[in-house]
């Protein structure tokens, strides 16, 4: 990118300070990774404010910064944008550049499979034309709009990931990125302590389908909640497990816990696709991925060649073969939709089933009765040993009720290093280990102990 400053202040309706000739090559929110030419926002929040870093940035290379208040003994041609609300105008210059590159953009969202679908989505298209895509955890009101200042005229198409946790947040993200395809994968449980409740949570993410002018909504109709937030106005791809829809699932088939063969019906067509992951949620995601690309032209080729070479995001299902442990480290995220779907994958191992799950964070009122709920479900997937590591592990052991009386069990700890300790006596050669909770609990410590049984006890 290469805007002026005078450039920058119209978009973010802001008054240019200093600097008025400068002009910069990027943008950062992190001090700490300035580059030179780049544009610094100094963002406030609770506990911190970029403003004191902009001396900082500016010995650094920067060119510029925009700021709430003026900052001092900055040189006369670097540049000084002044507006009201830094991140507000973040997303403002975001919503600029989106204009300057007019290309196709899919935006994603839903409960689970949001990230999974993203780079699905991505590796389809990328069989016809350069994509930029979402990386990481950037699907914020920060990492969203740092995104899309990266579009430059080489890209063909962007696939752009919208997480929310506050009912307001996904007018705004959509607002920014203006999709002319959205993808709502489903409405779950998640978020429910800000969110309230399922129809809560659907009404926060409705806004993707609402704002979508002449563009397209991709519809799961096996979730009544997307059915709804969809309506029945405006162009619709649909795709389904069972039901009639562009893209409906013939078939699968689990190979083990290494991948899964699909087989969809598109518009009449057949599509077979190898996907390299367990998680056979991933039949449904692959659907999702296959119906957001036939609006831009996806042949079947692009989608059989786009699904086999997608693979997962680091702690997203990855499976992992160490000391003689088979690991699906999932260790990303967690709510009861995901883990749900994440018993059900570990269902297909060979071997003892070991289900290590952490908490399952921002869940309200409700936190009790789903992890109560997940023990039960872990029961009836016929795992063999559940560690239930956190405040509300004792729930998830509660809960467990074997499917069968062969030895299975539950145990809860407080603590990651106490259950770390319990699985060194546990775990035998052959096992299958699934671990998972929300980000905030790291069990990817876990993983790590696992990798190296003689540091287990130190991972934490």
């Amino acid at each position: 990118m290469n805007l002026t400053i005078e450039e920058i202040a119209g978009a973010v309706k802001g008054k240019v300070l200093t600097g008025a000739k400068a002009s910069v090559s990027g943008v950062s929110t992190d001090s700490r990774k300035i580059r030179p030419g780049d544009l610094f926002f100094a963002l406030k929040g609770p506990n911190f404010d970029g403003t004191g870093f902009v001396k900082d940035v500016c010995q650094k290379g920067a060119a510029a910064a925009v700021v709430e208040s003026a900052p001092e003994g900055l040189p006369a041609s670097f540049g000084v944008v002044l507006v009201k609300d830094a991140l507000g105008a973040l997303g403002d210059l975001a919503s600029y550049a989106r204009d300057l590159n007019k290309i196709p953009l899919v935006a994603i969202t839903g409960s689970a499979g949001k990230t999974t679908t993203k780079e699905m989505v991505s590796s389809i298209l990328a069989r016809s034309r350069s994509v930029l895509k979402t990386t990481g955890n950037m699907n914020n009101l920060i990492g969203m709009p740092l995104t899309l200042l990266t579009l430059t005229p080489d890209h063909g198409a962007a696939v752009i990931e919208l997480g929310i946790s506050e009912p307001w947040e996904m007018e705004r993200l959509a607002g920014i990125c203006r999709p002319d395809i959205g993808v709502i994968t489903n409405i779950g449980r998640s978020h429910l302590k800000s969110l309230g409740s399922l129809e809560g949570v659907a009404r926060a993410k409705g806004p993707l389908f609402t704002s979508i002018s002449g563009g397209t909504k991709v519809v799961n109709l096996d979730d009544p909640w997307v059915v709804r937030v969809a309506g029945g106005n405006g162009k619709a791809v649909t795709y389904s497990m069972e039901k009639d829809a562009d893209v409906r699932v013939k078939g699968y088939e689990a190979v083990g816990l290494g991948s899964i063969v699909a087989v969809y019906d598109v518009r009449g067509a057949e599509v077979a696709a190898r996907i390299n992951s367990p998680g056979v949620a991933n039949v449904i995601n692959g659907a999702a991925a296959i119906a957001a690309t036939l609006p831009l032209g996806a042949t079947p080729a692009d989608m059989t060649e786009g699904l086999a070479s997608f693979s997962n995001a680091h702690g997203r299902m990855e499976v992992l073969n160490v000391n003689g442990l088979t690991v699906l480290d999932d260790t990303y995220n967690a709510n009861p939709e995901s883990v749900g779907a994440a018993l059900r994958t570990l269902v297909n191992a060979r071997g003892r089933k070991i289900a290590v799950l952490g908490d399952m964070l921002e869940l309200g009122e409700a936190s009790k009765t789903e992890h109560r709920t997940i023990g039960r479900l872990a029961g009836e997937a016929g795992v063999d040993i559940v560690v239930a590591i956190g405040e509300w592990s004792k729930e998830v052991a509660d809960g467990f009720t074997p499917a069968s009386k062969g030895g299975a069990k539950a145990l809860f700890f407080s603590e990651k290093k106490e259950a770390i300790e319990a699985l060194k006596g546990l775990l035998k050669e052959g096992d299958n280990v699934l671990v998972k909770g929300s980000r905030a609990t790291a069990l990817e410590k876990v993983v790590e102990g696992l990798k190296d049984p003689l540091r287990m006890n130190k991972a934490v």
